[in-house]
C-alpha cells in the first residue's frame, strides 16, 4: 500500500470513529433529558397526590368542625 492511502484509511477510520462517538454521546445526553423528566412527572405526581389528601383532610376538618359547632 502506497503511504497516501495507509493515511487515507486512517483519516477513515478515525472520520466513522468520531461519528459513532458522536451518535453515542447524543444517545446519551437523550437518556439523561428522558430520565430527568421521568423524575420530574414523578415528583408532580407526589405533589399533585399530597395535595388531593391535603384537600381531602381539610374537607374532613371542615365537616367535623360544622358538626361540633351546631347548637
Amino acid at each position: 500500500m502506497r503511504m497516501w492511502e495507509i493515511v487515507a484509511e486512517e483519516i477513515k477510520a478515525n472520520t466513522i470513529g468520531d461519528n459513532l462517538k458522536k451518535q453515542a454521546d447524543a444517545k446519551a445526553e437523550q437518556a439523561k433529558k428522558l430520565k430527568q423528566a421521568a423524575s420530574v412527572q414523578k415528583k408532580r405526581e407526589q405533589v399533585s397526590n399530597t395535595k388531593a389528601s391535603m384537600l381531602k383532610k381539610q374537607g374532613d376538618l371542615t365537616k367535623l368542625i360544622a358538626a361540633v359547632n351546631q347548637p
